[in-house]
């Protein structure tokens, strides 16, 4: 069942860690969250995240998937967010078909969505979000606050099960795809386990409008999904940082605190193209 949450921010309820297992051994963490969708008649839920939180590895390369299943969690009580439900399933079907779908249309994006079966939802209120969190008249423009959720090096409320909120800002032109692909740049500072997470843009009180007139309200607008962040690399010799006479080089990344939000509505056309009787036939009748 589709829930709204009363008490909460509905945002703090739509995410959940993920654990990238491999048999009974965790690899790795990221971050989830569910967006609800029609699919010929019938309510579908996905759990979103990154392709490289499912994998271990970025889009569009050779190597094996580190892992064999995830683990993720579902909210039961609206009232007691801490009592939540363990899920677990396969990454793969018997015949070695991925669970999850990516983009056609951009390979190299940095997202997947994996649909959720009914039998994982059982005895569970599942808080998510749908297509109509993309749209507002709310005007964003570089230097906008933007909001992540998520749960960076596997840090949270682990007693009332909610994620940590982290805020920065638009650091590039959002009309825009930067560098071609349906990408937007945040000044943030967000750390590994955030992989994943959902970016929103949040206005309590006043706001300007796409017209351009300023007005009141309280908007919640998903923006995209929290992917990775820029780096840069510079070499140098060792006695550039100690005094020695050794002429071995070193490479230091640093980091220039700039994230990669992969688009809504990238997303959303992603999960609009999946045949769901398909998948059926293909993916769900042979995962177990």
């Amino acid at each position: 069942m589709y829930a709204t949450a009363q008490n909460l921010e509905h945002i703090s309820l739509i995410t959940t860690p993920i654990i990238l297992m491999r048999g009974d051994e965790p690899i790795s963490q990221g971050t989830g969250f569910y967006y609800a969708t029609e699919k010929e008649g019938q309510q579908v839920i996905f759990l979103v995240t990154n392709y490289h939180v499912l994998t271990g590895n970025t889009p569009n390369t050779p190597k094996a998937p580190k892992g064999d299943s995830i683990r993720f969690y579902f909210h039961k009580d609206p009232e007691n967010p801490g009592n939540v439900k363990e899920v677990q399933i396969p990454l793969f079907t018997k015949d070695k078909k991925a669970v999850w779908i990516s983009s056609e249309e951009y390979p190299e994006a940095d997202i997947a969505a994996i649909p959720i079966l009914s039998v994982f939802m059982k005895d569970a209120a599942i808080y998510g979000i749908t297509r109509d969190w993309t749209k507002s008249n709310m005007k964003i423009r570089p230097s906008s606050p933007i909001t992540l959720t998520g749960y960076p090096y596997g840090y949270f409320d682990e007693k009332n099960w909610l994620p940590v909120w982290k805020t920065g800002t638009i650091a590039s032109e959002p009309s825009y795809d930067f560098e071609g692909k349906p990408l937007m740049l945040i000044d943030i500072s967000a750390f590994p386990g955030m992989s994943g997470s959902p970016a929103f843009a949040i206005a309590n009180g006043a706001y300007q409008t796409l017209d351009g007139p300023t007005t009141v309200g309280q908007v919640r607008m998903f923006l995209g999904v929290y992917a990775s962040m820029q780096m840069v690399t510079e070499a140098k010799y060792l006695e550039e940082l100690v005094q020695d006479d050794s002429d071995k080089g070193i490479v230091i990344s640093s980091s220039l605190e700039l994230g990669h939000i992969w688009k809504s509505e990238l997303i959303v056309e992603m999960i609009d193209k999946i045949d769901i009787g398909k998948y059926e036939k293909e993916i769900v009748n042979k995962i177990f």
